[in-house]
């Protein structure tokens, strides 16, 4: 089932002229697809680097806080990288370039390397001509000059005419303000390695040109110049959102099941898209009946935001569904995203038990209510024990960390004692601390009490953890974003199935080899216990290594209880059910889900991606269909560097533990401006 719509709403600003486009500087959509396919087999990794799990980690929330998180890449090693443009280190007469950019970067190169400026006197489409920046310098001019010129006899190519006197200005110290080291001549150098990494950073960039020049560029012309290579390699933003319809168009062509929705206003503006690859549509249904729902900031030219719900399957794994580009993560946006799910993804509208996991953005609230009413909504541990920091800080109390580890540890625990114990404990610390976590139901933010809807998983870092797989590739237009995600779930994709295909082999066990090794250890702890006592026909009681009783229920239909409760939670029989089971001479590998088993695990991804035609095989616009070239979103960024795009919040802070230390006396609550040392320092 393929389904493509375009919505339209009011719009107030009236028509704009459509953005002019070159067909001659457009960039071939089969060499984009070749750097972003290399990019997104290297960039997923191993199957271990997409695991989902409960842990509480940071994440970075700002563009600032990206550019300077040094472990979300590799370290630059400075390494020249050696790439097909060449820099000559002589410049002679006769010399010839194909191109009349190839002659303007060679001189730039040149004259960087022998620090010495020049100013352009004439340029046109037959002729460059260039003198000394210091020709009219009244104590000591430099008259050297050259000129080239496009040679007719040669087919075309650029020829130096004629190099006139020497240079007489040249300085054996560097300027970091040379004239000709702007950010044209920087895109243009680092153009191979922005085919080969599309998450180059600015900061890696100044590395390059001080590792290659011996020069020292600022963040902001290192950050433009990467713009301007990313422009040429993967096109224009504006050229992107134009045919952003014929691009879904075809992808929706080639793969059944493929769904997108893309919402423009009257006068063809872009406002949001949303859409879901076909293959992840059908394996979903193996999946867990969980999403995690989380939105990440994008780095391009205009603002947005892209919304994702992610699932799991058998071995924990992150499973991309849908996705969504957006103006911002407001109220509006998650409403029509969680909206567009109901109305595209009967898979996911006709899912019994469907638990969607997500912090407590007033839209996601909102939107589950009222278009998800039957589905169990539960909110990320992590994202409350931060709001949980901030309401105890206006309380005025002390020891926030440790309050903060308390609830956390309460939310995750499987054992309803110790939940008990960690409850009644903040309580007696601050009636209005226990009160505050019971308003927010405790049912939606602790494992506990959540019923089973969860299947163990307590926050987003799901979600999360692929937007971080995508890393630069949110920097790229809409079309090359869209083009990466889809071979990131390719990759993934197939190193799943290689990996399954090893396991088989290898292994050949029945569930999936994380479920599997769970199951060893409840097997191992099984063996430690006294024989259970029967009770009557289904019921039991055990009692652990603790003296702990409990009781088991053995039902008909593969069902079992325990007064542990941890079969409910996590849809596996737990140490006890598996010791009354094997009295009884009955596999307990009957009692686990088969969300768990190895052919769901198969199955899940059982579908199959295809080639997206080239762009001379995709449609046309067409009035009179409603298929109109689209405008790009208003939201453009703002000039200048990337700032924050939200206000800091308690996430943004440091962990306790590592707190800065004074760089004088070594010791933390201060630093060195604020001393008490610095008066004996001064004196």
């Amino acid at each position: 089932m393929s389904s493509g719509s375009s919505e339209q709403c009011s719009d107030d600003e009236g028509a704009d002229l459509l953005p002019v486009v070159n067909d001659g500087d457009a960039v071939d959509n089969e060499e984009i697809r070749n750097i972003v396919q290399d990019y997104c087999t290297r960039s997923v990794g191993s199957t271990d680097t997409m695991v989902a799990n409960n842990d509480y980690a940071e994440t970075c929330r700002t563009t600032e806080e990206w550019d300077k998180e040094v472990d979300i890449d590799a370290d630059y090693d400075a390494v020249i990288v050696e790439d097909e443009f060449s820099i000559p280190n002589d410049l002679m007469e006769g010399m010839c370039f194909t191109r009349k950019t190839d002659l303007q970067f060679a001189l730039q190169g040149w004259a960087i390397k022998n620090n010495v400026q020049y100013i352009v006197i004439a340029s046109n489409r037959t002729k460059f001509t260039i003198v000394c920046a210091k020709h009219d310098c009244p104590v000591y001019p430099c008259l050297w000059r050259l000129h080239s010129a496009q040679s007719k006899r040669l087919g075309g190519v650029w020829k130096i005419s004629s190099i006139k006197n020497q240079h007489r200005c040249v300085s054996p110290i560097l300027d970091s303000g040379h004239r000709q080291c702007n950010s044209q001549f920087i895109s243009f150098y680092i153009l191979p390695t922005i085919r080969k990494k599309m998450d180059l950073k600015p900061r890696e960039i100044i590395g390059r040109m001080e590792s290659k020049f011996n020069i020292k560029v600022s963040y902001m012309k290192a950050w433009d110049a990467r713009r301007k290579a990313i422009k040429v390699v993967f096109g224009s933003w504006e050229e992107s959102y134009r045919t952003l319809n014929l691009f879904m168009d075809a992808v929706a062509s080639v793969m059944p099941g493929t769904v997108y929705r893309i919402q423009s206003t009257q006068t063809n503006r872009f406002q949001r898209l949303f859409w879901a690859f076909g293959p992840s549509i059908t394996g979903w249904k193996y999946c867990r009946p969980v999403l995690s729902l989380d939105g990440t900031f994008l780095l391009g030219k205009y603002r947005g935001t892209l919304l994702t719900a992610i699932g799991m399957d058998a071995n924990n794994g992150l499973y991309p569904l849908a996705f969504a580009v957006v103006e911002s993560e407001c109220t509006e946006s998650w409403i029509w995203f969680l909206r567009q799910v109901n109305e595209l993804l009967p898979v996911v509208t006709n899912r019994p038990n469907l638990c969607i996991i997500s912090d407590r953005h007033a839209g996601l609230v909102r939107g589950c209510r009222e278009i998800f009413p039957n589905v169990a909504h539960r909110h990320c541990l992590r994202h409350l024990r931060e709001n949980f920091k901030k309401a105890i800080r206006q309380m005025g109390l002390g020891d926030v960390d440790f309050l903060c580890q308390k609830m956390y540890a309460a939310g995750n625990t499987d054992d309803r004692s110790f939940f008990n114990r960690c409850m009644e404990d903040m309580r007696r610390i601050k009636v209005d601390i226990h009160q505050w976590l019971v308003d927010r139901d405790v049912s939606r933010w602790s494992l506990i009490n959540d019923g089973g809807f969860r299947f163990g998983v307590m926050t987003t870092n799901a979600a999360e953890s692929f937007n971080g797989v995508l890393k630069r590739a949110r920097g790229l237009p809409i079309q090359a974003l869209i083009t990466a995600i889809y071979y990131n779930i390719i990759s993934m994709f197939m190193r799943r199935l290689e990996f399954i295909a090893t396991e088989e082999q290898q292994n050949n066990n029945f569930f999936a080899p994380r479920v599997q090794t769970s199951l060893r250890k409840v097997e191992e702890e099984a063996r430690r216990m006294p024989e259970p006592i029967r009770l009557n026909l289904n019921e039991f009681q055990v009692v652990d290594m603790s003296s702990r009783s409990y009781r088991v229920d053995i039902l008909d239909g593969r069902r079992c209880k325990c007064s542990c409760e941890k079969p409910m939670l996590y849809h596996s029989p737990c140490s006890h059910v598996v010791c009354c089971l094997a009295l009884l001479r009955r596999s307990h590998f009957e009692y686990v889900s088969p969300y768990y088993t190895t052919t769901n695990y198969k199955l899940t991804y059982s579908g199959e991606f295809h080639h997206i035609p080239n762009k001379d095989e995709w449609g046309e616009h067409n009035p009179i269909s409603g298929i109109m070239p689209l405008l790009p979103p208003n939201y453009r960024r703002r000039s200048g560097r990337p700032r924050t795009n939200r206000y800091r919040n308690t996430m943004d802070e440091a962990q306790a533990g590592s707190s800065r230390l004074c760089g004088a006396c070594h010791l933390a609550g201060h630093n060195k401006a604020t001393c008490p040392t610095r008066f004996n320092r001064r004196n």
